[in-house]
Formats: structure tokens, sequence, C-alpha cells
């Protein structure tokens, strides 16, 4: 955990409500990449035990770039698929996300339809009046939750949204886009930063690199972990040889569920996009992060 400037201290100390503090669950859809890595599937099985958020879905998101071919989202949906069924939530509903960008490869922000985004579209709409905001979070590209909002502008301003990516140098104030996610989907990233009205939350991957596991170590808890743990442990050894893994998606739930392990505050988005306050995670407490990720999962 880094030692922050007392500036951002004082900054962090105005941090919006967070979901833990509230007494119903807030009500929560989950939008990931999941065969673009491994975390992503931790990511989804912290989920599993978790009771402060109504989880309503779990969508699958596209991650193409010239390696990967056009169909990563149907990847996405496979392993989405089989987690769910190897944990008995076939029940959650699932829905298959956009299998190409928002807009065209040289910008625009023509809306890419897909039952992921229709999902969330009526999520949004379903909470009633006075409703507490639907929490989506992207840890893979924004685009199933950029094309929803693009769909139905009215729903704008009832999503927190919670997306993975960029990086942030919070003492010069400096945004990166030069990041796996955002360029997974730029045009998407930039309709998000642009959509005045939303209430937008970010993890920086300069943030979220703090939170690496050894492979030995994490090994030799999932073999304790059942059946959960034993696939997430093959999906890492099938995966990659790294002997550690950055837990970018799993950093990014857990400071949702758990803002006691991570500090955010409140900045301006780049110079060149519509200039509104939105929130950036600037430090984590991996420490915490780590213990209570694996007393979750061996208790389950």
């Amino acid at each position: 955990m880094r030692v922050l400037p007392l500036l951002l201290l004082l900054l962090a100390a105005c941090k919006p409500p967070a979901v833990a503090q509230s007494n119903t669950p807030v009500r929560f859809i989950l939008d990931a990449d999941t065969a673009n890595e491994i975390d992503d599937l931790y990511a989804i099985a912290y989920l599993f035990g978790e009771k402060r958020v109504d989880w309503l879905g779990l969508s699958s998101a596209q991650w193409f770039h010239h390696y990967s071919g056009d169909s990563t989202v149907y990847q996405s949906q496979v392993l989405n698929e089989e987690l769910l069924a190897l944990a008995g939530r076939t029940d959650l509903p699932h829905p298959l996300g956009a299998d190409s960008i928002m807009g065209m490869p040289w910008g625009g922000y023509e809306a890419r339809n897909s039952p992921a985004a229709q999902f969330i579209i009526e999520q949004a709409r379903g909470g009633g009046a006075g409703a507490e905001k639907l929490v989506v979070m992207c840890i893979g590209a924004s685009t199933n939750l950029a094309s929803a909002i693009a769909l139905a502008p009215d729903i704008k301003e009832r999503i927190k949204a919670y997306v993975l990516g960029f990086q942030y140098n919070a003492e010069g104030g400096f945004w990166n886009k030069d990041e796996f996610n955002i360029r997974r989907d730029l045009n998407a990233a930039n309709y998000l930063l642009n959509a005045e009205g939303l209430e937008l939350h970010v993890m920086p991957t300069s943030t979220a690199i703090q939170y690496q596991w050894d492979r030995d170590s994490t090994f030799a808890r999932l073999d304790r972990s059942g059946a959960v743990g034993a696939h997430l442990k093959r999906r890492w050894e099938t995966f990659s040889d790294a002997r550690r893994w950055t837990m970018w998606d799993v950093a990014a739930l857990q400071a949702l569920l758990k803002p006691e392990q991570a500090t955010e505050i409140e900045v301006m988005t780049p110079p060149e996009n519509t200039q509104r306050r939105v929130w950036v995670y600037t430090d984590i407490d991996e420490a915490a992060m780590a213990r209570d990720f694996w007393q979750r999962l061996q208790s389950e």
C-alpha cells in the first residue's frame, strides 16, 4: 500500500457513499472479458459468496485485437457458463455481449446492440422510482455499458459505472489511455468519460498493479478450495506459465465491495474529453485484499 500525499488523503475523505455502507444490497451487474486472462474467473468466484450486492447478471465482453480473432466474446461466454455451472449458479442471467467495438476503428459512438446491452437497459429501468442506482462494473472493454447508454440515454443517471482501465498519475493529475482494456474499445471509454450525469469510478491499472499473487502459494490455497479452486488452478495452468500474476479484476471488485481496502479521489476527466468530475482509485491495501479473498474462497 502506497503512502499518498496529504492533499490526496484529504480529497479521499470526500468519497461518495460506498456499497458496503448500504443496508439494502445494491443491484449489481458484472461485465467480464473472461477469456482474455486469468483473473476474471477469480473475480467471478469471489462474488459467489457476496451478500452486499444483489447480483443480477454476468455478461460477456469482447477483447478483440489482431492476435485474438473475432470470436472473443463467445470465448468469454463459454468460460462464464462453465464457472456458473460448476458453482450451481446457471440461474444467474448471463447475456452475451457485443462481438465488436462501439463505432468504428477510427472513432464514432454508434451503439453495438447485444443481449448484454439490452439487459443493462432493462435492469437500469427496473429499479423503480427512488431506487438506488444500478452498479455496472466492466472489467474488460466497456462496449456493452457504453452501448446500453447510447441506446437508452434515459438510463444514464440511473447507473453507477465502475471501469477497470486507464493509467493515472495522481500527483500530476495525468491520464494515460494507452492501456489494454481502454485500447480494446477506446470509443466506449471516451463515451463514458463524456457522459455528463453518469457517475463513473475508475480503477486504473497503475493502481491495481500492486495486487500480485505468487503462483505456488496461490496453487496451495486453491488446493484447499474445493471444485471452484481446482477450476481456477487449471485456468492458470493452461493459460500461462507465469510465476506471478496481477489480479487486476479482483482488485477492482474488492475495492468496490470493501471500500476500506482502497483510496478513491474525485478528479477531472482528461482535457480532450468533456470536462466533468469522476472518481479514481489511487491506492489499494493489497495485503488486506488477499486475506479477504482467501478467507472468502476457502470458507465456501
